[in-house]
This record gives C-alpha cells, structure tokens and sequence, in this order.
C-alpha cells in the first residue's frame, strides 16, 4: 500500500485529497458499479472547482491495488472499461487504513 500520511489533516483527510474522498463516498453510497465517467461527473458535481476524468481514474485504479475498491471489466462500446464498486464500508475503510498505519510503525 502506497498511501502518504498528512499529520496536519484529521480523518480522511489523512489519506486522500477532497476529490478522492467524495469519490469513495460516492461509491460507499451507491447501490450498484460506477464507471469512471459517472464518478467523474458526480465528483465534479459536488466540488467547487473540477478535477480532470484522468486523476479520477488514476485514483480509482490506485483504490483498486490499495485493496479499497473491487472492479468489474466489461466490453462495450470503445472497448474495455471498469465498473468499480467499494469493497470495505466507510467504517470498515477507517479500520483498513487504521491497521495499515499501525503495521508500518511497527516496523520501524
């Protein structure tokens, strides 16, 4: 897991740019797989700013390794794409990212 700490944030925020959480939020409160697309404009509809389709990817696939997310690849029009879905619950992602910071201080 390849995840950067900032000690001067709380929670979440620990971990991930504002971006990033609502991303994960969103897919914590969806029902159903997401497309990059539609987590895309979703983000993009709840931030003041916007942030390009390609970080949201980027942070999706990375999700993906770090054991956050689970996908699905389904073939369509353009080809292959992901539908990506959560894998742990919010609460189960704080105590993900909970163990995984205790486990690196314990070996130092």
């Amino acid at each position: 897991m390849n995840l950067n700490l900032d000690l001067t944030e709380t929670g979440f925020g620990m971990f991930f740019k504002p971006y990033q959480i609502i991303s994960l939020d969103i897919l914590w409160n969806s029902q159903e797989t997401l497309s990059s697309r539609q987590v895309w404009e979703q983000a993009n509809n709840q931030l003041t700013g916007t942030i390009s389709r390609a970080s949201i990817i980027n942070f999706l696939n990375a999700s993906v390794d770090n054991g956050l997310l689970d996908y699905v690849e389904t073939t369509g029009k353009g080809g292959h794409r992901r539908l990506y879905s959560s894998k742990l619950s919010k609460s189960e992602t704080s105590n993900y990212l909970s163990e995984k910071v205790k486990e690196s201080l314990l070996t130092l």
